[in-house]
């Protein structure tokens, strides 16, 4: 449970390192949080007027060329500060720091860059005032949010790509590097936060507002239908679909114009502000991208821009028209007052990650565009260029699809090299999420490389094995013998894990996989790292050749120039990732004419709160976890007052409602029934309520979805809830199965050894079957089976029947009518009769008789006689006993090898 301790002044301190998540792995705990998330574009604007002249100062390949709002250059004043000293005119040492720091990571950051060139000492708000940063601070604090830095109106401005000031090639990327620059400002660099100030959010009434239906909710079929009627058909007059569609010839994310409505609806969504239509608002303050890239941005419309903008604005309001308004909250229902979850929530930094020695780190934060920002702080950055085919996951992460990568340069990879051969030691951290446990190659999570054969790490998958190729003088160029966990411990799933590979020169390579060490011994002794190749660069999810491609999600990871020891191996992981919220709901009810009771019916001067630990659990879902009681000192209560004692107040059947109702998935806690007692609440830890978790639908964003909570019973209040009578429907027809499938890798091997009477122990048998396992068949699915299957299958048959010939014994009892193998080709199956004497057996001892279904034996029989008749004709290798040999191997393999064997 979370401990509290309480503050000289409300509000209290709430330290959460005790806090687990209970769903799964810890996965979504809070990690260190130097981003809030990404604000969309909405609510009343800051006004900051373009500027001109002059010529920029940036020359990073990655940002951008300098221009202004009118499109002239912008003049940067990139000289030293030489104003007053920062805080001369302040006289406490807290805000002097608080200045200091303001000057340090937000001041002189963006003071040499296009908002450099306006807002200084010309043009209001001054925040980069260059005579006077004390001046500079009072401005810039007004635009600010304290609580989430990630909502603060520079961060909104830096995600519209304001006056096209954007200093980077993304505006999604400048947003959370402005969020970066706000939290070090606020909060300095130091490793971690471990206390957390729970106080209570601004109360508000539920309101019900209109939002975009999602999949499996009332009125998503209308809301597609409407969007197939007016918002579509201008994708294609507009020409978006010769980008925006997966099979166009430069395709672009996301594919809206998908032939697939429900897809192109899904997918344009977050696109679509439909507010535009509830506020009717003009063009000029409409905020759905599908017309701000028109209106403003001029994206690929010509001289037709302004219309097209208009035109999209109709199309939106009379979507938004078709779709059925929701309905009221029932009077009867008990609730909570409502929270949003990034305007109320309180980011929960706590639990604290180890960074020390980070030279890279990758925290995906930006959710849209096509870079990804080093956030190490060790230049050079090391930012990453998206290409191919990926996604942006909410709640940070990349997921990439088939042919995805994302890419540094080889000069900010460089520092990788030279870092690493410095120390000798070094580590590879990530938290993933595999697509599947099929993928091979290995498939490059992250690599360190310049193609197949040539790189100084990478970080692997291969099957249910995580694989760590690593260059040094006791390894060869391609990092070979890698170091995989066991088969046997199929430690690698299709799930989000924390995988950590470290090396260093007293233990070598090392594996750890959620915390834990798997114990793999490195193959290879301890070498130098000094032969690491600089000119290599580095990429998550391909290699250089694009031939090795990873499919699945990241959600963060970093490297370092040393090896992180256990200790910050599971600090790190019980940190866990992603962004998490504490959610304060105020248990109290307020009729339409704002009367509000308090519902637990306690009155000492407090007032009481179910806590929610929330996140964006991804795309489509929130991650709700751990409710537990808390109190806080209502306004107007003296400082000396202290909770009075209560007991016995029931609380149950709660459940959270989101945008004005009650979802019908999800509700984890409407079985809930306890009770409210002082003596299970402390202030360290309030009162647990619950220790499960759950997952709720994500509707219109973690900025506009409304949350509150509704109780059946609390205190003296109640509202009955009878559940309906659920009648059996029939069930759904499913696809039918296949009737048969495949064998798996065991299956096959102790199939051929069946067969053939060569033993599985066999050393050449164990030899060929460890070297292609990985690359044999995993599931029974047919329609899982690949080409490179039956390469595998192929080896293990030719290895199986050439222990089969080369054993006289196991020979002579395998084929018992034909006694030429010492013979030449020519006199041994000059005759059907010697041939058949080799058929037979296999068709008798491969397929058997008998069966319900199997191979036409003639069919079969005339496939292996053309075989042998075509080898012996063909021969190459002499006419000697050899050779006869090598033909009843080759036909046996055949055989072997066939879907005769493999079906099942």
């Amino acid at each position: 449970m979370p401990q509290f301790t309480v503050a000289a002044t409300e509000p209290r301190l709430y330290r959460p390192n005790r806090i687990l998540w209970r769903i799964k792995m810890n996965v979504f705990s809070e990690m260190k949080l130097r981003n809030g998330l990404m604000p969309l574009l909405a609510s009343l604007m800051l006004v900051l007027a373009g500027c001109g002249g002059g010529a920029s100062t940036e020359t990073n390949a990655q940002y951008n060329n300098g221009l202004g709002g009118d499109g002239n250059t912008v003049v940067v004043d990139d000289s030293p500060y030489t104003g007053a000293q920062c805080g001369h005119s302040y006289s406490d040492a807290d805000t002097i720091a608080e200045v200091c720091r303001f000057k340090q990571f937000f001041y002189d950051e963006l003071r040499t860059k296009d908002c450099g060139g306006c807002h200084n000492s010309t043009q209001a708000p001054f925040f980069l005032n260059s005579s006077d940063v004390d001046a500079a601070y009072n401005a810039a604090r007004n635009h600010i949010n304290r609580n989430n830095p990630g909502d603060s109106k520079f961060v909104e401005y830096a995600a519209a790509n304001h006056q096209q000031a954007c200093w980077l090639s993304s505006p999604a990327a400048c947003a959370s590097e402005m969020t970066d620059f706000i939290d070090r400002w606020l909060n300095g660099v130091s490793s971690s936060s471990t206390e957390i100030q729970l106080s209570a959010p601004d109360a508000h009434v539920i309101t019900v507002t209109k939002q975009l239906p999602v999949s499996g909710t009332d009125g998503y079929d209308a809301a597609v239908t409407a969007f197939q009627t007016y918002i579509y058909p201008l994708f294609s007059d507009y020409n978006c679909d010769s980008c925006h569609r997966a099979d166009a010839v430069t395709a672009q994310q996301p594919f809206f114009t998908s032939d697939d409505i429900y897809e192109a609806y899904d997918l344009s969504r977050s696109k679509i502000d439909i507010e535009d239509g509830v506020q009717d608002r003009p063009l000029a303050e409409a905020l759905s991208r599908f017309v701000v890239r028109q209106r403003s941005e001029f994206h690929n419309c010509g001289e037709d821009c302004m219309a097209n903008a208009q035109e999209m604005l109709n199309a939106i309001k009379l979507f938004e028209a078709a779709i059925p308004s929701p309905s009221e909250v029932p009077e009867n229902w008990l609730t909570s007052r409502a929270l949003i979850l990034e305007r109320d929530g309180i980011l929960a930094s706590g639990g604290g990650r180890v960074d020390t020695g980070a030279i890279a780190m990758w925290e995906f934060s930006e959710g849209d565009g096509t870079l990804i920002l080093d956030k190490s702080g060790v230049d050079p950055a090391m930012n990453l260029d998206l290409d191919g085919n990926y996604n942006w996951v909410g709640g940070n992460g990349i997921q990439f699809l088939a042919g995805g990568k994302a890419q540094a340069s080889i000069v900010s990879s460089r520092k990788l090299a030279n870092r690493i051969r410095s120390s000798n030691a070094y580590s590879l951290e990530a938290w993933v999420a595999p697509a599947n446990v099929t993928q091979e190659g290995p498939a490059r999570i992250m690599t360190y490389s310049d193609g197949n054969s040539s790189r100084n790490f990478t970080l692997g998958q291969t099957l249910y094995n995580y694989d760590f190729l690593h260059r040094s003088s006791s390894t060869d160029g391609n990092g070979q013998p890698a170091l995989s966990t066991a088969d046997d411990d199929e430690r690698l799933q299709a799930t989000l894990q924390h995988v950590v590979m470290t090396f260093d020169p007293i233990n070598g390579r090392r594996i750890y996989v959620n915390g834990v060490f798997t114990g793999d011994e490195d193959p290879s002794s301890v070498g130098s790292l000094s032969g690491w190749d600089d000119s290599f660069v580095f990429i998550m999810g391909n290699e250089a050749s694009g031939e090795h491609p990873w499919e699945g999600i990241i959600r963060f990871a970093a490297i370092y120039d040393r090896a992180l020891n256990q200790e910050e191996i599971t600090t790190n992981f019980d940190a866990g990732v992603g962004e998490k919220y504490y959610l304060l709901f105020k248990l109290e009810h307020c009729d339409a004419s704002n009367n509000c009771d308090d519902l637990t019916g306690i009155d000492d001067g407090f007032d009481s709160y179910v806590v929610f630990e929330a996140a964006i659990f991804d795309s489509y879902s929130y991650l709700f976890s751990d409710p537990f009681l808390y109190r806080i000192r209502a306004n107007g209560t003296d400082s000396s007052a202290t909770p009075a004692s209560f007991s016995g107040i029931p609380l149950q059947g709660m459940r959270v409602g989101i945008n004005g109702k009650e979802p019908a998935v999800g509700q984890a806690y409407a079985k809930l029934q306890t009770t409210l007692e002082a003596s299970l609440y402390s202030e360290e830890e309030g009162q647990p309520l619950s220790s499960i978790g759950t997952i709720l639908p994500l509707e219109g964003g973690s900025n506009s979805d409304e949350f509150f909570l509704t109780f059946e019973q609390i205190g003296s209040y109640s509202d009955v809830r009878v559940e309906a009578v659920v009648s059996p429907s029939a069930p759904a027809v499913s696809a039918q199965e296949p009737d048969v499938g495949m064998r798996n890798f065991a299956e096959i091997n102790a199939s051929m050894s069946k067969i053939t009477g060569v033993p599985v122990t066999n050393s050449n048998v164990v030899s060929t079957y460890e070297t292609v396992k990985q690359q044999l068949p995993t599931t029974t699915s047919a329609e899982t089976f690949l080409s490179s299957h039956q390469m595998a299958i192929a080896q293990m048959a030719i290895e199986y029947c050439s222990e089969l010939v080369d054993d006289t014994a196991l020979r002579t009892a395998f084929f018992p009518a034909f006694g030429n193998f010492n013979l030449g080709v020519t006199p041994a199956f000059d005759s059907s009769v010697e041939r058949d004497a080799i058929i037979d057996p296999l068709y008798a001892k491969a397929v058997g008789t008998g069966l319900g279904s199997q191979p036409n034996e003639l069919d079969m029989k005339t496939e292996l006689d053309n075989l042998i008749t075509l080898l012996a004709v063909d021969r190459h290798s002499g006419e000697g006993a050899d050779v006869t040999q090598k033909i009843v191997k080759a036909t046996c393999a055949a055989a072997l090898g066939s879907a005769a064997v493999l079906v099942q």
